[in-house]
């Protein structure tokens, strides 16, 4: 049964990991380097977080070590992987296209859990993923156009979040704290990222991507992250991952009042679409 404290972190992820698309287009666009940017996203988000919680006494030395191995595998898929693959793709691919494409994760997510979980689907469960799925490829803009590599970074993005997302329960149990857990994979993953990008990248962060940067560190890493790694914990990872259904919906609003992106018919059924297959989704779990 569904309490009114989970829906609620499910339209708070939604709406922060919907906007942080367009925060990371207008980063790159300003002239970002992907990979240092997403570093210094992430190392900045996750040492906040972790000076906080140290401070405020909510953790310590001696409950940071037995997380901190765990951490760093889970970053790799969370952090690393994901977020690597993002931001790569998406200096080729429009932030429509990525929020299309990452509404797929919810069905890979389910496919991973019946394989590590054993998870057991329902037709119900089906039909709610391609509604969600087919709504979102309706939303989002026209197909981009882009070099394969580019495309098989935004394939990487949704494998490497639902494997995540999967890996969670594996890794952690119910009574460790997922706000340390994710202060200690945010700052994990940034370190491993930030040392790609110095050996494989020219570092630019112009000015102009400083605002898109403190919302991406803040809402998105700090506010997003924490609440949807609590709702992993607290509703399921195939639950959680539905934020994905709703975020194309975001992403298109904010393109089209930003961006001067078009909303079309196929949007406004693609939304439809979405939201029938949250619904069905929340029914049915």
């Amino acid at each position: 049964m569904r309490t009114k404290r989970i829906y609620g972190l499910f339209i708070l992820v939604c709406t922060l990991f919907g906007s942080t698309f367009l925060a990371i287009s207008l980063g790159l666009k300003a002239g970002a380097s992907p990979l240092f940017y997403a570093a210094l996203r992430f190392t900045t988000a996750g040492g906040l977080l972790l000076i906080v919680l140290l401070l405020s006494k909510k953790a310590s030395l001696a409950t940071i070590r037995p997380l901190t191995g765990r951490g760093i595998l889970f970053s790799f898929f969370m952090t690393v992987g994901s977020f690597g693959c993002m931001f790569i793709a998406q200096t080729r691919v429009d932030s429509g296209f990525m929020a299309r494409f990452d509404a797929t994760g919810p069905l890979v997510t389910a496919l991973f859990a019946v394989l590590f979980l054993g998870k057991k689907l329902s037709l119900a469960h089906f039909a709610a993923f391609f509604l969600g799925t087919a709504g979102s490829f309706l939303i989002a803009s026209p197909a981009a156009e882009a070099e394969p590599a580019y495309l098989i970074a935004t394939a990487g993005t949704v494998l490497f979040y639902a494997a995540g997302n999967v890996l969670y329960p594996i890794l952690f149990s119910a009574d460790e704290n997922p706000v340390l857990i994710s202060a200690i994979q945010a700052f994990a993953g940034g370190i491993i990222l930030m040392g790609i990008a110095l050996g494989t990248e020219t570092v630019r962060f112009p000015f102009a991507a400083l605002w898109p940067f403190l919302y991406l560190v803040i809402g998105g890493s700090i506010l997003g992250h924490t609440a949807a790694l609590v709702l992993v914990r607290d509703a399921g990872p195939v639950f959680a991952s539905s934020w994905l259904y709703v975020s194309p919906v975001i992403a298109t609003i904010l393109g089209a009042g930003i961006l001067n992106e078009s909303i079309t018919a196929a949007g406004i059924w693609g939304t439809v679409l979405a939201f029938s297959g949250v619904f069905l989704l929340n029914r049915i779990e």
